[in-house]
């Protein structure tokens, strides 16, 4: 990192926020209100944010934003585009859009734009950097670049069931499930205790699926599957399904289940239902919709009789920023992305947001979350989102359809894999 940002680091003042998390939200694509003149520097920096500006990693950034300018002079004028980001980053690249810096899952701005970012290898610091990232993430931040690092990684999270520790009590259950027979013991005895089981929203409910399906096969089978479109071919995209259809003719769900965003994980604050599957940012998302402090506990997905994945294997990620290889500011976009990725910011967005911190110097995770860190530090297989089920935008919303139909219980499992087979 230049020295020159050392000192925007060491004097900003902290942050105090409400936090949200990365649940799917409408777009806010107005930019900062602040002056706009470069601050006499006459440099100024396009940011478009995947971000509203009202959430608090938007006032984490837009502080940096602020004290990066007082500290160089050059003003980021920030695009708030909300989770829109994902639909409209691709074209607006291909268009020739005036954008320096963007972020996004650091997966897709890898797998969706990389043509269109800069080599991270050929920005001053950017060895150093790594020295900050965890393992785990750059490692397969690297894997989608052919072993070339495109994305600046920020706001880490984990994946797994989330659930209420209180409803466990009541319902009588005293360890958390590993294995599926398990899972459907605990299903029961929280459903007898009177309470849904389980809870999902329509935008997530590939992670289901794809957690479902890799406990058996491993991401690797589960994405030949989906690349060669093999659904009929493998018996265990089928037995997926079927485990599928088993909590759903259980009772299992909810009964609005797939919800729409944010409804479906609401229920937990509302006391109404008591797990669900997603990433760390649904304690904290949970939390701002619904004003409720859950006590959450945590567990990852079971496994399954006969698979080849356990608790080892999880979806782990992040945010991360892409750099135009087209702008002219290179240098200075990776300096402020990595301003916001490790050291105070870092710090400061992690406790804002109840995230885990993207700094290896940062070891403290916040409270809310920190059922999942015994388990992330055990972890040793790295699933893409969805296991791999959302590479493929043309399909991804196939899936999504048909998973949706057979949680309402309007599609059988034969359906469901014929459908897909059908699709590709």
């Amino acid at each position: 990192m230049k020295k020159k940002l050392v000192s925007v680091l060491l004097t900003a003042a902290m942050v105090a926020t409400m936090a949200v998390g990365c649940g799917g939200g409408s777009s806010d694509s107005g930019s900062d209100s602040s002056d706009s003149d470069g601050g006499g520097s006459g440099k100024e920096m396009t940011y478009w944010s995947m971000w509203n500006s009202t959430e608090a990693q938007a006032k984490v950034i837009q502080e940096a934003a602020d004290a990066y300018e007082e500290e160089t002079g050059i003003h980021i004028n920030i695009e708030w585009k909300g989770r829109d980001m994902k639909t409209l980053i691709g074209t607006a690249l291909e268009a020739g859009e005036d954008i320096d810096l963007f972020d996004d899952d650091y997966m897709r701005v890898v797998m969706n734009t990389k043509d269109y970012l800069v080599d991270l290898s050929t920005l001053e610091g950017e060895e150093e950097f790594e020295g900050h990232v965890m393992p785990v993430i750059l490692d397969k931040a690297k894997s989608w670049g052919d072993g070339t690092l495109y994305t600046v990684p920020y706001q880490v999270y984990t994946t797994g069931v989330w659930y209420d520790k209180a409803m466990f009590e009541e319902a009588g259950v005293t360890d958390v499930p590993t294995t599926w027979d398990e899972f459907l013991d605990v299903c029961q005895k929280v459903k007898d205790a009177g309470y849904n089981p389980l809870t999902c929203n329509s935008d997530s409910v590939n992670l289901l699926y794809g957690f479902q399906l890799a406990r058996y096969i491993g991401q690797d089978a589960v994405l030949d599957c989906f690349n060669n479109s093999n659904w009929a071919n493998v018996p265990e995209a089928k037995k997926a399904a079927e485990d599928i259809a088993t909590l759903v003719d259980n009772g299992y769900f909810s009964p609005n289940a797939p919800a729409q965003y944010p409804d479906g994980q609401n229920e937990i604050g509302f006391g109404e239902s008591c797990m669900v599957l997603n990433a760390s940012w649904i304690p904290n998302e949970i939390l701002q919709n619904t004003g409720e402090e859950v006590d959450f506990g945590f567990f990852p997905w079971p496994s399954v009789e006969g698979g080849v994945d356990g608790a080892e294997a999880s979806m782990v990620g992040a945010q991360g920023f892409g750099i135009n290889k087209e702008s002219d500011m290179q240098q200075e976009a990776f300096d402020f992305a990595t301003m916001i990725a490790t050291g105070d910011y870092d710090l400061e967005m992690a406790s804002s947001v109840n995230s885990i911190p993207a700094d290896t110097d940062n070891t403290e995770w916040p409270d809310a979350i920190a059922a999942a860190e015994p388990y992330f530090k055990e972890m040793t297989k790295a699933y893409d989102w969805a296991v791999g089920l959302e590479t493929n935008p043309d399909f991804t919303p196939i899936i999504n359809e048909n998973v949706v139909k057979l949680i309402q219980g309007d599609i059988t499992p034969d359906d469901f894999i014929a459908a897909l087979a059908a699709a590709q």
